[in-house]
C-alpha cells in the first residue's frame, strides 16, 4: 500500500490481503485443532468415570417453579 493501490485498485488489494490472512489463520487453526483433539477411545473406563464425575459436579439443577414455593408457604402457614 506504500506505493498506491496497484493494478487491482484499493478494494482488490485489500480483498487479496484479507483472504490471504484468513487462509493463513484457518490453516494454523486447523493444525492446532488436530493437535488438541483427543481420542476418547484411548481413555480407560476409570478415566471416563472420573471425567463424568467431574463434569456432573458442575451441573446446576433447574430452578424450582415459583408456584412450588407458594404452595410450600401455604402448607407451612396452615400447620
Amino acid at each position: 500500500m506504500k506505493f498506491g493501490p496497484g493494478p487491482r485498485g484499493y478494494l482488490g488489494t485489500i480483498g487479496q490481503y484479507a483472504l490471504g490472512s484468513g487462509a493463513s489463520f484457518g490453516f494454523f487453526m486447523m493444525i492446532g485443532s488436530c493437535i488438541r483433539t483427543e481420542d476418547d477411545r484411548s481413555l480407560t473406563a476409570e478415566d471416563r468415570a472420573a471425567l463424568k464425575a467431574r463434569f456432573n459436579r458442575w451441573t446446576v439443577p433447574a430452578p424450582t417453579p415459583t408456584a412450588v414455593y407458594f404452595a410450600k408457604a401455604a402448607m407451612s402457614s396452615k400447620n
